[in-house]
């Protein structure tokens, strides 16, 4: 009996070691995806990069952007980014923050540092076709120039949910401006 609960502890220590804290969702803990053998995919004009996991998420490049993603049978999991021009005048966070939720069911929401510029974030629930999606998403500002992007990870909710958000976020975190 002592060996198993010694057993129990040290796999609680290590499973416990193994989670990380996410950057944008409340009250998630989880194993991050490592990106160290990663594929690095540039958008076009190489303005900017990002790393997906693997040549599976079937990466395409778009002039106004990157989407990737794996898919199975009514479940997948979805990286995107959008590269846009700003509107003039370029509306504050808080105006972002409300436009968004005027137009998306918002489960979570937050500012984070994106580049040394703060940027908000929203989970959201919404439907893709027929599948029901949770999906990540975060503005960023160019620094210099006069665009931005969206960065978005979606999960289909049938099968998968903010854990596997959180798994993936290094995939947002691994987004670069060249």
């Amino acid at each position: 009996m002592k060996h198993k609960t010694t057993l129990l502890i040290i796999g609680f220590i290590f499973l416990i070691s193994c989670s990380e804290k996410s950057e944008f969702l409340n009250d998630c803990e989880c194993e991050k995806i490592d990106l160290k053998n990663g594929i690095t995919v540039n958008g076009k004009e190489n303005r900017y990069s990002i790393v997906l996991p693997n040549n599976s998420w079937e990466p395409e490049v778009a002039n106004n952007g990157i989407s990737a993603g794996t898919f199975g049978e009514n479940a997948f999991k979805y990286f995107g980014i959008t590269e846009m021009r700003k509107a003039k005048p370029w509306m504050t966070l808080e105006e972002q923050q409300k436009d968004v939720e005027s137009k998306y069911n918002v489960i979570e929401s937050g500012i984070t540092n994106v580049f040394e510029k703060k940027a908000i974030w929203n989970l959201v629930e919404e439907k893709f076709d027929t599948i029901p999606i949770v999906g990540l998403y975060v503005t960023v500002e160019h620094p210099k120039n006069d665009l931005f992007y969206t960065v978005n990870l979606a999960v289909s909710k049938n099968k998968y949910g903010k854990k596997e958000i959180c798994e993936l976020e290094n995939i947002i975190k691994s987004f670069k401006m060249n």
